[in-house]
C-alpha cells in the first residue's frame, strides 16, 4: 500500500491500514476491478479481508481460473467455486478450470458451466488430465453461446450435438476431445464463422478422416500421433485442409498417409512434421504412395517460411531418388532438422529453395566418419542468396560437423553470418575447435563467424 502525509477523501470517506492511508482504497471499483484481473482468483477473494472497503470486490471481478490441485481436497475446491459462480449478482465473462484429480464431479462442472454461459461468458477453458468418458461434463447450450470468443477443452467426450451456432467464436482448442458422431468435429468448424485460431489434439485416434473448412482460420495446429501401429489396419488415414486465409500451419502426424492441402497463400509459414506412414523404407513400387508425397510436396510449395523435422525429410530424401523435389520459389527461411545420415540430400533441398535467405540447421548426431559425407554440387541459392546460417544444435567438432560448416563458409559468397555453438566436453577441447574454425577459408569477405561456447562467451571470428 501506498503512504502519504496529506490526508485524501473519497466521498468523504477515509481508508487506512495500520494507522496509515491507503492511497488504492481510493480508487474507483471499475479500476481496482481491473487491478484484480490480473491476480489468481485465490488471492481475489483474499483482498475481502483487507478491509470493509475490499469485502466485496471480489464478486466483481469476472474471471475465475482454478486448479483444484491448490486446494487440500476437492469438496474444498467445489466449495470455493460454488462461492464464487453461484451469486447471481457475480459476473463471469471468463473461466477456466484444471483438474488433474481421477474422480470429479461431474453435476458440479455442469452446473458452473451454466451459470456462467447466463452471464455472457466470453472465455472458456476446461482442462482434464484425465479423459471423462462418461457424463456430459458441459452443458450443450455452450456451443449454442452468443457471446464465446474462446474456447479450450481438453480431456472429453461429447454424445450428438444436433444444434451448433457460435457466431463471435475466434479461438478454439481441442486437446483430445471427442465425439460420438466423427461428422461432428466438421460440423463444430463450420458453425463458427469468425474463426481464426483452431488447434486440433489427439492421440490413439479413431477419426480417419480430420477435414478443416474454413475462409477464416488463419492458424491452424494439427497434431495427431500414435505410438500403437496396428499393421492389420486396412483404412486409409487422411487429412483434408481448406483454409484460404491461413497464415500459420502446424501439421505433425505420423498416422495419416495421405495430406490434402487447398490454397495455401504465399505468406504462410508452416511447421511440418509428417510421414506419410512411411515407417522405415519408401517402397519404389508403391506410385500412389509417390504421387501423394509429390502432391503434399507440391501444395505447399508457395510458403515463404518452412520448419521441417527429421522424419519428414528422411522421406523427402528417399523421395528425391525416385523423383524430383518441386521449387519453392516464395522460401525466403528455412529451418531443417535433418539426420546427419541424411546431410547428402541437402545440395538437392537448398536447390529446391533458389531465393533462400536465411537457413536454420539442427542436426542430429551421426557415427560417420567426415571422408562418408559428400556435398555433390553448390546450389543456386547458396552461391548468391544465402545470407545468415545458424546451427542450432552444440557442435563436438566430429568431421560431418566441421566438414558441413567447411562447405558452407568455402560456398557461400553472399553469406553475412555464420552461428554455431560449442559442445566440448571441455574448454580444452572446445579451444581446439576454435582454433580449427580459425583456419576455414571464406568465400565471403563479409561474412562473420558467431562462436558461442568458451564460458558462453559471444565471439566473432
Amino acid at each position: 500500500m501506498f503512504h502519504f502525509r496529506k490526508e485524501m477523501q473519497n466521498n468523504g470517506k477515509r481508508y487506512r491500514i495500520n494507522g496509515r492511508e491507503d492511497r488504492i482504497s481510493l480508487l474507483p471499483d471499475l479500476l481496482l476491478g481491473k487491478i484484480l484481473l490480473n491476480l489468481p482468483s485465490k488471492d481475489v477473494v483474499k483482498t475481502s479481508l483487507l478491509s470493509i472497503r475490499w469485502r466485496s470486490l471480489w464478486r466483481s471481478v469476472p474471471k475465475l481460473d482454478l486448479d483444484d490441485n491448490e486446494f487440500p481436497d476437492y469438496n474444498s475446491f467445489v466449495n470455493f467455486v460454488n462461492r464464487f459462480v453461484f451469486p447471481v449478482e457475480t459476473p463471469i465473462e471468463n473461466l477456466k478450470l484444471t483438474s488433474k484429480r481421477e474422480k470429479i464431479d461431474p453435476l458440479a462442472i455442469k452446473s458452473w458451466v451454466d451459470a456462467a454461459v447466463t452471464r455472457k461468458l466470453q472465455h472458456l477453458e476446461i482442462n482434464l488430465f484425465k479423459r471423462y468418458d462418461g457424463f456430459e461434463l458441459l452443458p450443450i447450450r455452450i456451443f449454442v453461446c452468443q457471446t464465446l470468443v474462446c474456447l479450450r477443452l481438453r480431456c472429453m467426450f461429447f454424445n450428438e450435438l444436433n444444434h451448433i451456432s457460435l457466431p463471435r467464436l475466434k479461438t478454439m482448442h481441442l486437446e483430445e476431445v471427442r465425439f460420438k458422431n466423427p461428422a461432428t468435429l466438421e460440423a463444430l468448424i463450420v458453425s463458427c464463422p469468425v474463426l481464426e485460431d483452431l488447434s486440433i489434439v489427439r492421440s490413439q485416434d479413431d477419426l480417419k478422416v480430420i477435414r478443416v473448412g474454413s475462409q477464416t482460420i488463419n492458424r491452424l495446429n494439427l497434431v495427431r500421433n500414435d505410438d500403437v501401429t496396428n499393421h492389420l489396419d486396412i483404412d486409409k488415414w487422411e487429412v483434408v485442409l481448406y483454409c484460404p486465409s491461413l497464415k500459420y500451419l502446424s501439421l505433425k502426424d505420423n498416422k495419416s498417409d495421405s495430406f490434402t492441402i487447398y490454397s495455401l497463400s504465399s505468406p504462410a509459414k508452416v511447421d511440418i512434421a509428417v510421414d506419410f506412414n512411411v515407417k522405415g523404407i519408401l517402397d519404389p513400387n508403391d506410385l500412389e504412395k509417390r504421387s501423394r508425397i509429390g502432391d503434399f510436396l507440391g501444395r505447399i510449395s508457395s510458403v515463404k517460411d518452412m520448419t521441417i523435422c527429421w522424419n519428414t525429410l528422411k522421406v523427402i530424401h528417399q523421395y528425391s531418388k525416385l523423383e524430383p523435389i518441386p521449387q519453392f520459389y516464395n522460401m525466403s527461411h528455412l529451418h531443417a532438422k535433418i539426420f546427419a545420415d541424411d546431410l547428402e540430400m541437402l545440395p538437392d533441398l537448398l536447390n529446391s529453395c533458389p531465393n533462400l535467405k536465411s537457413l536454420v540447421l539442427e542436426l542430429n548426431a551421426s557415427t560417420r566418419k567426415k571422408e562418408q559425407i559428400r556435398f555433390s554440387y553448390v546450389p543456386w541459392c547458396l552461391w548468391s542468396r544465402l545470407e545468415s546460417i545458424e546451427m542450432k544444435n552444440p557442435i563436438g567438432g566430429i568431421g560431418v560437423e566441421m566438414k558441413l560448416i567447411k562447405y558452407f563458409l568455402e560456398n557461400s559468397a553472399s553469406l553475412k553470418k555464420l552461428t554455431i555453438c560449442l559442445g566440448g566436453r571441455s574448454m580444452k577441447e572446445e579451444y581446439i575447435i576454435f582454433k580449427e574454425l580459425l583456419r576455414l577459408r571464406r568465400c565471403s569477405s563479409a561474412c562473420e563467424v558467431h562462436v558461442v561456447g568458451l564460458e558462453e562467451t559471444l565471439m566473432k571470428l
